[in-house]
């Protein structure tokens, strides 16, 4: 029996580091799972700012201390909409890979499967 328990948690620990992974790079790059667009770059300090983390067992995380990631993110900034000049990249991909965290989960099983 523990065993068994021990295989389910390295799995588990598995497919979490690997939906983190996923989830980073939807966010800084974009993902075809999630529809986020990845981060716009200018010269690449936000999109290059994002860190994948995993404080405690079991626990992942993405974080960003860049200031102005925020407004990035909503497209609004302090004087009203922001206009996308970045040839990569857009708005709203935390807020689409946080929706689409389900089907990055789905992959990171069924690649932990081998399919």
């Amino acid at each position: 029996m523990a065993r068994i328990k021990v295989g389910i948690k390295a799995a588990s620990q598995e497919v979490l580091v690997a939906v983190v992974q996923k989830a980073h790079e939807s966010i800084t790059e974009g993902s075809p799972i999630t529809g986020a667009p990845g981060q716009p770059v200018d010269i690449g300090t936000l999109k290059a700012s994002w860190i994948a983390a995993f404080p405690e067992a079991m626990v992942g995380e993405i974080t960003t201390n860049i200031v102005y990631a925020p407004p990035i993110e909503e497209g609004v900034g302090r004087y009203g909409p922001l206009t996308l000049r970045s040839q990569v990249g857009g708005f709203h991909s935390v807020q689409m890979t946080v929706a689409g965290i389900q089907q990055l989960v789905d992959a990171a099983v069924e690649e932990s499967r081998g399919n």
